[in-house]
């Protein structure tokens, strides 16, 4: 055996020292050159960040999580983009719990929410009372926001710490607009805040006729009752509001429907001054010798508060009791 076959054998003969293939020097070497493509887009990365802590630093701004904050609220969106190439944590939160996305949403700031999105905040993240930025959307109307952040697939289904949905802020505070978004991208309609109140309820309460309309239109169930058996005509009847009143009883709501202490609508007009929401009731047919819990009717709770309009129209419509 030749010395050059011996060496290939190895020391001992048994077998040979294994070869590299052509294949395998290629892979190595392009293993090799990922590697260093890493290293080097990571020293860039490091490059990019500094320069970024530099550029804010001479703009007079500070590193500092409340500088961002501050910033995504007042809406510079060039300087939150620098905060963020400068490293900044995009999920740091305020003693509240308020992320960037969460303030900007609240502010309004349309560019800034847009920034976050495209950097990768999550649309979801909740505050302390377990609020999110679609919620804030929602209830404040800003309305581009609200898209920007139901594009992002926004959780509908989440709740803060009193159970209220985003479709319930956008109904509490008459955003139709919201509403219908909501609606379209297939929020509970009649999801229950920790009281059994719905949408439909909060709305009718404050009387927003328009915004009752397209819930119903979306099959909110128009006699759904809270756990102290109020229902969207009896909230709205406390709320003194008569044309949602009439579009209630015109879309199927149980005139005569009671609460826990057994108030109908109409007990609960005449006991809150309502005459107008008494009378509608009265022309559509309500009970008028219904009781509450204390025995009253409608014309002893008028009679007992002095309302001499309510007394004659009920007195006109035949009670005597």
């Amino acid at each position: 055996m030749g010395r050059l076959q011996e060496f290939m054998m190895g020391r001992h003969g048994s077998r040979p020292w294994p070869h590299r293939s052509h294949d395998e020097r290629i892979q190595r070497s392009a293993s090799t050159l990922l590697l260093l493509t890493f290293l080097i887009a990571l020293a860039g990365c490091g490059k990019a960040r500094d320069k970024a802590r530099l550029d804010l630093a001479q703009m007079n701004i500070s590193y500092t999580d409340a500088a961002f904050i501050d910033n995504a609220r007042q809406g510079n969106s060039d300087v939150v983009k620098l905060f963020l190439d400068a490293g900044m944590d995009i999920e740091v939160r305020t003693t509240g719990g308020q992320t960037a996305l969460m303030i900007a949403a609240l502010a309004n700031q349309t560019d800034v929410v847009k920034v976050l999105i495209e950097k990768g905040a999550d649309v979801n993240a909740k505050n302390k009372y377990k609020g999110t930025a679609l919620m804030t959307a929602a209830w404040k109307g800003h309305a581009e926001i609200a898209r920007l952040l139901l594009a992002e697939n926004a959780d509908l289904s989440l709740k803060d710490d009193r159970g209220m949905t985003a479709l319930m802020f956008g109904a509490w505070e008459n955003h139709t607009e919201i509403v219908k978004a909501l609606l379209d991208k297939g929020a509970e309609v009649d999801a229950r805040d920790v009281n059994g109140w719905t949408a439909l309820m909060r709305a009718a309460f404050k009387g927003y006729t328009d915004t009752v309309v397209a819930l119903i239109e979306k099959g909110a169930d128009v006699n759904a009752g809270s756990q102290k058996g109020e229902n969207a005509l009896i909230s709205a009847a406390e709320g003194g509001h008569a044309s949602t009143v009439r579009v209630l009883l015109e879309r199927n709501a149980n005139i005569n429907a009671q609460d826990s202490e057994k108030k109908t609508a109409l007990l609960m007009a005449v006991e809150k001054g309502h005459t107008e929401v008494a009378q509608t009731l009265i022309q559509k047919g309500a009970d008028l010798n219904a009781t509450d819990i204390s025995g009253k009717t409608a014309l002893n709770l008028a009679e007992d508060q002095r309302r001499a309009e309510i007394i004659k129209l009920l007195k006109n419509a035949g009670t005597t009791q």
